[in-house]
């Protein structure tokens, strides 16, 4: 064995290990993930479930709503959206800790139920079908679901678009309307722009 043979092999054999490492980080990262959003949704529902069963924690909640008194991190809602299979726990705060394993409500814009532009945003996970990964697939038409621990709101999908990172006006409210505003990086793995969901809420 030539010595060029030698170390065409040994950078082979480095490139082989650097991607299976690479992999298998990525794989435990998904699993980790999907992990921290099962419980999240598992702690949403047990919470709802607690609010319903009291009626004293039902009235406290009631007041925490109406304050809007939340905390970075809490979760808020369990968004919901049939049509590509996704549901995932939102929590309040877009912080990178935030989320690193949820949805995140912008704490800047309005709450569900409440007048104005409900904003969530989401990162676009690889494995298919976790947070925003499939948000690309949601139609005009299509009904999105956000359950909260007291109601669940239906908003229809109206407008569909791809704005640059610096258009922060997808935050501001749009007429007297309640709308949700969802929107996540695009397009995957490159994420030049942010792709926006606009939906209105529609009668339950």
């Amino acid at each position: 064995m030539t010595k060029k043979t030698l170390v065409i092999k040994i950078l082979a054999l480095i490139f082989i290990i650097v991607g299976l490492g690479l992999f298998i980080a990525s794989v435990l990262l998904n699993l980790r993930q999907y992990i921290q959003a099962n419980k999240a949704l598992v702690e949403f529902e047990d919470s709802k479930e607690a609010i319903e069963n009291d009626s004293s924690l039902q009235k406290a909640y009631e007041e925490k709503e109406e304050n809007q008194d939340y905390e970075e991190g809490e979760i808020l809602y369990v968004l919901k959206i049939p049509s590509i299979d996704s549901e995932n726990p939102v929590r309040e705060g877009v912080e990178a800790d935030v989320l690193s394993d949820s949805l995140g409500h912008d704490p800047s814009t309005a709450y569900a139920g409440n007048q104005g532009n409900c904003v969530i945003a989401g990162h676009r996970n690889y494995s298919f079908g976790k947070y925003f990964n499939r948000l690309n697939e949601v139609e005009i038409g299509d009904e999105i679901y956000l359950e909260t621990m007291l109601d669940e709101y239906r908003y229809e999908v109206t407008e569909i678009k791809v704005v640059e990172p610096t258009d922060t006006y997808i935050l501001d409210n749009i007429g007297d309307k309640e709308t949700l505003t969802l929107y996540t990086c695009t397009p995957i793995y490159i994420a030049t722009h942010r792709l926006v969901i606009i939906a209105t809420r529609v009668n339950n």
